[in-house]
């Protein structure tokens, strides 16, 4: 049984090795410069957790502003009412 190191020299003194080698080499550099590529491609993106977190905000931000306007119309409608008491009280109506 041959071990790996026999074919050590066949790869490197034969051109068909040449060729097995530079082969690989090319195949090599291909999926790196891909994957290269990709990582400069999400260097903007922003990631899974930072989305959540600004979905998240968002949320609460409109849940803060719908619940100012309920409670500025409310004082609206309170803030006439208690004039009216007050008046009616002091005897101005």
């Amino acid at each position: 049984m041959a071990t790996p190191i026999v074919y050590l020299p066949l790869l490197t003194t034969n051109p068909l090795g040449w060729a097995v080698l530079g082969a690989a080499g090319y195949l090599t550099y291909k999926a790196g410069k891909k994957s290269g590529l990709k990582d400069e491609e999400q260097v903007g993106t922003e990631g899974f957790a930072d989305r959540a977190v600004k979905g998240a905000m968002k949320t609460a931000y409109k849940t803060k502003m719908k619940v100012g306007e309920s409670l500025s119309g409310t004082k609206e409608k309170y803030s006439e009412m208690w004039n009216e008491a007050r008046d009616e009280v002091a005897g101005k109506a």
